[in-house]
């Protein structure tokens, strides 16, 4: 099982900042959430503790650093009310590879093998050493230490950095390369993508990503294509009329690339196991419930993923109006609820089990009515394109301005941009709220039931 350290652009700007201020060793020590995710154990970083203040850190040099007793308790105590765990980490503040000294070895097994593995298990203990040029680091339980394989930043930008060698680029992407280089489309290759609802955006995001050459795309839809969908599946026929949409996708994106690995999930999101999206480093909201989007906005904030959310509205009468919006969350800098843009009716309808939503709907009390809303293949094209650009702006840097919320008129042919600003007092991503919390936190379930 590999593993992952994942933090917040804000939480990594002041670990490197303080680490690398000098040509002296520096510590801190980095308190984190726990999460499983497929294959992969992912540490989640809630709270940077800089070895500053008198008496953090006892000795501090070129050639190296002692943390006292005091500050790493402290930290212990911190990580264990959260039922999470700490890393700790120092500098190797010269060029070059950065690998660990046998001092530091030597030092990582007696604290986090020996001394803070038996306070924090089961949960693992990391290290993590940071250079000008790279990183190392390991997770240890008892005595048994295992790689950091890899390091993830998320915030305006998703930064993916791998241990190991880089993948081969295709030739069929050469022309992409041109636009955001090598670097780019290394980090599209290394990046998970995860598409909920795979009907009419979803169907055109997860294509456009696999033409672009992500690495793996997780598909999560829990319906069957119907004859109504056929207008508006992408590249889907009648010989997949009755099977599970996701299957339909993912045979598509094959067809693309046979190097694109593919998971597929025939599940409604609110019965999805963590497990299976907490791998992804981006996830791409393409359902129709606000129940749902309500779901990934605690999600993604909990196990430090970006969401890009999108919809599309069709509005008949006497003068028609189209259009659709994209809205680009990250972790601490503002969620679908701060952006207003969900409905605690809606959310909460939408998670009462199959029993008591036929019984409100016996007494009248249900909002949402699901009659089916008009949809044009061509509008769902173009939003799902925005948002697929978003995408690359967030792995590659290509428009070299981050949008938080894109809103498009289609009959005033218009496109705006404004931002999402972080409401402190959220309890999703304001101060106290779920970011980092991991599998350190139940999420709710359709029908009252955590998991």
């Amino acid at each position: 099982m590999s593993v992952e350290l994942r933090i917040t652009s804000a939480a990594w700007k002041q670990l490197s900042e303080h680490l690398l201020a000098d040509r002296h060793e520096h510590a801190a020590i980095l308190v984190c959430g726990h999460a499983h995710a497929e294959s992969r154990e992912v540490l989640l970083v809630q709270q940077v503790l800089i070895a500053e203040e008198p008496g953090d850190a006892i000795a501090t040099s070129e050639l190296g650093i002692s943390l006292s007793p005091t500050f790493i308790a402290r930290a212990a105590k911190a990580a264990r009310q959260v039922g999470g765990t700490v890393v700790l980490c120092h500098s190797h503040p010269f060029p070059g590879p950065v690998l660990p000294s046998a001092l530091d070895l030597r030092t990582e097994q007696e604290l986090c093998g020996r001394a803070l593995s038996a306070r924090l298990s089961p949960v693992p203990v990391g290290s993590l050493i940071l250079g000008p040029d790279g990183f190392d680091g390991r997770v240890w339980r008892g005595f048994e230490a295992r790689e950091l394989s890899r390091l993830v930043v998320v915030g305006e930008r998703v930064w993916i950095r791998q241990r190991g060698a880089s993948s081969r680029i295709r030739d069929d992407h050469a022309r992409q390369v041109l636009a955001w280089g090598d670097d780019g489309q290394h980090s599209l290759a290394n990046s998970t993508v995860g598409v909920v609802g795979c009907g009419g955006t979803g169907s055109h995001v997860a294509l456009q990503l696999a033409h672009l050459g992500v690495g793996r795309l997780v598909l999560v839809d829990h319906d069957v294509v119907e004859q109504s969908n056929l207008s508006r599946l992408v590249g889907v026929g009648a010989a997949w009329l009755g099977k599970p949409k996701v299957e339909a996708i993912a045979a598509l994106v094959r067809q693309v690339s046979s190097e694109i690995a593919v998971s597929e999930v025939v599940s409604s999101v609110l019965a999805v196991e963590t497990s299976v999206l907490a791998q992804c480093d981006i996830i791409v909201v393409a359902t129709d419930g606000h129940g749902s989007r309500a779901w990934l906005t605690e999600f993604a904030e909990q196990y430090l993923i970006s969401l890009v959310d999108l919809g599309v509205e069709i509005q008949t009468g006497e003068r028609m109006r189209a259009g659709g919006g994209v809205r680009v969350v990250s972790p601490g800098s503002g969620c679908l609820q701060c952006a207003g843009t969900l409905s605690s009716a809606l959310v909460r309808e939408e998670y009462l089990s199959s029993a008591d939503r036929e019984l409100e709907r016996r007494r009248g009390y249900l909002r949402g009515d699901g009659a089916p809303t008009p949809s044009v293949v061509a509008l769902n094209g173009v939003v799902a394109s925005l948002a697929v650009l978003e995408v690359c702006e967030l792995l590659t840097g290509l428009l070299g301005t981050p949008a938080r919320r894109l809103l498009y008129r289609a009959e005033r042919r218009a496109l705006t941009m404004t931002s999402i600003e972080r409401q402190e007092w959220c309890y999703v991503c304001g101060v106290g709220g779920l970011t980092g919390r991991g599998d350190g936190r139940l999420l709710p379930r359709r029908g009252g039931v955590a998991a």
